[in-house]
């Protein structure tokens, strides 16, 4: 197994590179089952089940435990982590520094940790040995595709694990940074095409990197479960690493302004059902740039799983990809 694991828990991140550091283990939350008994059975179906039953499983027991938190759509990141056996690849983004990344092998299976459970929001660990650390820039297409996802655990396969073995193995994989001339000519055309536009090439950039659906909901008649929050304009499913991508989609030249950053700050609170086997991630794609003075609040909801990409880091994306932008 090839898994994607961040460390992006508010609470008890501090905890978890300590452990990490200190301890050489990887570890994960959902501290609430393991205090009332519940971690070595977790484990037990992880092991056992496919990720649909297991999500069933874990929401009963939330609801059962009064957990309003412990959904279905909660299990997926926690059911990647405790199917863990010695020998698979773990890769960690954001370690040493947020533009690097670190490859572990486990070298055992999780455990449930209750001791650790009682002080802080970590459930469960397990033992690894560091790999290799690499510049994510230095990332093959594919493996930085996946790198930009926000989701907790993300299974990887095909082209992405190959890239993880090559880096291992120092073999050096072509990196090709997009023209910066072709660049500059996609911004160009998304800033000036109409929005509605704008939000087809995101769909078509889905298509072009492995969603096998691509929808609009924002158009459809049916919308997001709160009318209030920000709105999802683009979904992409991608079976082949376990998620849903919900995109809301900006339109500014230069500075996003104030409406654009409450839109961003809303977007934590939005959902859609419907995809309960997937583990959601959320864009934020804006052809405008948010002021330095919002940084903290980026840094805040990426915290919260959504991945924020401005500026002219989607002309990118769609340059590498090879995405036609013309309709």
């Amino acid at each position: 197994m090839y898994l994607l694991h961040r460390i992006d828990n508010q609470t008890s991140g501090a905890m978890q590179i300590k452990l990490l550091n200190k301890e050489n283990k990887l570890s994960i939350g959902y501290a609430a089952f393991v205090q009332a008994g519940e971690g070595g059975t977790l484990i037990a179906h992880a092991q056992q089940m496919s990720k649909s039953d297991f999500a069933v499983y874990f929401g009963a027991l939330g609801h059962t435990m009064e957990l309003p938190w412990a959904t279905r759509t909660r299990s997926h990141w926690l059911y990647y982590f405790l199917r863990l056996h010695e020998g698979d690849t773990i890769i960690v983004p954001g370690l040493p520094t947020a533009t690097d990344f670190t490859v572990y092998e486990a070298v055992g299976l999780p455990q449930a940790v209750p001791t650790v459970a009682r002080e802080h929001d970590i459930g469960f660990t397990v033992a690894v040995k560091k790999v290799a650390t690499e510049p994510m820039a230095t990332a093959g297409p594919t493996l930085q595709g996946a790198l930009h996802f926000r989701g907790m655990d993300l299974l990887l396969c095909g082209r992405a694990a190959e890239e993880v073995d090559a880096l291992v193995a120092h073999r050096p994989l072509p990196t090709e940074l997009p023209d910066p001339a072709a660049v500059a000519a996609v911004q160009g055309q998304l800033q000036r095409m109409p929005l509605a536009q704008l939000t087809q090439m995101v769909g078509r950039y889905f298509a072009a990197i492995g969603a096998i659906e691509v929808r609009y909901p924002s158009t459809e008649s049916s919308q997001v479960d709160d009318d209030e929050t920000t709105p999802v304009d683009v979904i992409g499913v991608f079976p082949a690493l376990g998620a849903v991508v919900f995109a809301h989609v900006q339109q500014y030249a230069g500075t996003v302004p104030e409406e654009g950053i409450q839109d961003l700050v809303g977007f934590q609170y939005t959902t859609f059902s419907g995809y309960d086997v997937f583990a959601p991630v959320k864009w934020f794609v804006t052809t405008g740039h948010l002021p330095e003075s919002e940084d903290e609040a980026v840094g805040y909801v990426q915290e919260n799983q959504i991945q924020v990409i401005q500026g002219d880091s989607f002309a990118q994306r769609l340059v590498k990809a090879g995405v036609d932008v013309t309709l």
